[in-house]
């Protein structure tokens, strides 16, 4: 499904829908993580310091790929930087950032996604990249997380601090996080049953 119409109040409610879905998928905390749609020349994007259970589509900010606020009374999410970045070198209709706590503790453990090792990893995520970690919300981590995704990611873990992940529509992006989130889980589960010699 691809998003290519106008702004309208559906954008805003699949935005506050499918960000919520991801607290209650355990891939964000309440105030954690941000998600964005791009419709022609503007950028939706969730606002800063909104817990999700209080999110409603009117809080949600519009942006100019210049970082300008067009609409909305909300400070746009830290992050918006690293969003419009990635539009700008891709042709990607939704970006998706979680603070997925299995991947962070599976590159924490010096492991890596291997989307080899769960069939819908493969399925669904093209290529994995990532980055060390930079300061969030910074330029800095908008231009080292775009240049992975202008290479051909479409996931790119972000060490000690998340996921960001890419798509033509919202669900494509959610999904891909959370099959970034159960690979890891997976992973995680085998290493402790099954410990290296």
């Amino acid at each position: 499904m691809v998003l290519n119409i106008g702004f309208n109040m559906d954008h805003r409610g699949e935005l506050v829908r499918y960000f919520m879905e991801s607290y209650i998928r355990g891939l964000n905390t309440l105030m954690g993580g941000n998600a964005s749609i791009k419709v022609g020349d503007y950028v939706l994007i969730t606002p800063s310091g909104v817990p999700k259970t209080e999110l409603s589509e009117g809080d949600l900010v519009k942006l100019s790929l210049n970082g300008n606020v067009l609409e909305g009374s909300r400070k746009p999410s830290t992050e918006w930087r690293m969003h419009l970045a990635v539009y700008r070198v891709s042709n990607y209709l939704a970006v998706f950032h979680a603070h997925a706590p299995s991947v962070i503790a599976l590159y924490l453990a010096g492991l890596r996604l291997d989307l080899n090792s769960v069939s819908e990893a493969r399925s669904y995520i093209r290529r994995v990249d990532e980055v060390d970690f930079i300061e969030p919300g910074t330029q800095e981590l908008a231009d080292e997380v775009s240049a992975r995704i202008k290479d051909g990611a479409d996931l790119v873990v972000l060490r000690n601090h998340g996921v960001v992940a890419v798509g033509y529509s919202l669900p494509e992006a959610l999904n891909k996080v959370e099959v970034a989130e159960d690979t890891a889980r997976i992973l995680l589960s085998v290493r402790c049953l099954k410990p290296r010699d």
